[in-house]
């Protein structure tokens, strides 16, 4: 059974009424009703709240496939006070200079015209974090699948985090994205960009000891009262699989409920295995894109000392979480 389907089918699956579940808890699918602070993520929200009250700058948050970078820009921007906060959000950034201006223009309610070009939408943005700004608001855009960005939109974005005005009026940008970004930012070309990161993260996936709590936050997020638990040799066999990647985690926890078909609350190594070897199990994001020839990231070190040569101190570093 392919995730796909699993999406499809556990919606009306008895398991929910059965366990007393209001809505299935291993979602696919991004949900910040699900959004787990693990260590990783609570950095870098940290990272984020401290950034979103800078001047100006651009903040990175760039980790593997499958490690909740959507959910964490998702939580985000929802809990940005609306009071001091003008926010906008794109989820999918792989468009012209352009579209992605009338992208974010739609992010803060503004329209615009087919026939607007490029200068007056880039105006009409500069007029709005300046009105905003005149009013007590700070403008913030988060950016999701950033990797997808070109080099010259990313050269915007730099521009336009900049003050741009005598009264030190700036869009905060926040790129959520995979590492290749990080990789492309080492380049010198790209050294005007790096200048303007004042606040970077790379999330990584649950550590072993962080899985049971996952997945009895997400059961709980569902409406379950504690009847379905997992013993040790599980939560040992589903990290084994999963290698900690939350997306990996969902399905296969989630042919876990489903194989339980009512007959037990407690999933054990047993079930889990035989789901694994009946169903297959993704290998990790990481090996996966590997397996496909995709290049090698940048190692966390060698962007860091990049980036400390460059903005000398005034780089904010926040550490990943775990040591993997």
């Amino acid at each position: 059974m392919e995730a796909t389907e699993l999406r499809n089918i556990a919606p009306r699956s008895p398991s929910l009424d059965l366990y007393g579940l209001k809505a299935w808890p291993f979602r696919l699918t991004p949900d910040p009703v699900f959004y787990f602070d693990s260590r990783t993520h609570s950095e870098a929200l940290r990272g984020l709240q401290s950034f979103v009250g800078r001047k100006e700058g651009l903040a990175l948050i760039y980790g593997d496939v499958g490690t909740g970078k959507t959910l964490l820009c998702r939580r985000f921007v929802e809990g940005l006070d609306r009071r001091v906060f003008n926010a906008g959000l794109i989820l999918n950034s792989e468009m012209t200079e352009k579209e992605f201006l009338a992208e974010a223009l739609r992010a803060f309610d503004v329209t615009t015209h087919s026939h607007s070009t490029r200068a007056r939408m880039l105006e009409t943005l500069r007029s709005l974090v300046k009105t905003e700004g005149e009013r007590g608001k700070v403008s913030v855009l988060a950016v999701d699948e950033a990797q997808l960005l070109s080099d010259d939109l990313l050269e915007l974005l730099a521009r336009g985090s900049a003050s741009w005005d005598e009264g030190g009026m700036s869009l905060r940008v926040a790129l959520f994205a995979q590492e290749e970004l990080a990789s492309r930012l080492v380049d010198r070309r790209m050294r005007r960009v790096r200048q303007r990161i004042t606040v970077t993260h790379c999330l990584q996936p649950l550590s072993p000891d962080g899985i049971g709590a996952y997945l009895t936050h997400h059961l709980a997020a569902a409406g379950s009262l504690g009847v379905i638990t997992f013993d040790k040799g599980a939560l040992g066999r589903i990290y084994q699989v999963s290698k900690g990647y939350g997306r990996i985690v969902n399905t296969v926890t989630g042919r876990c409920l489903l194989a339980l078909e009512g007959r037990s609350a407690t999933v054990t190594w047993r079930i889990v295995d035989q789901v694994v070897r009946k169903h297959g199990a993704h290998a990790s994001p990481g090996e996966e894109m590997a397996a496909k020839g995709r290049p090698g990231s940048v190692s966390l070190a060698l962007l860091l000392f990049a980036l400390g040569l460059i903005l000398y101190g005034s780089f904010i570093l926040l550490r990943p979480a775990f040591g993997f």
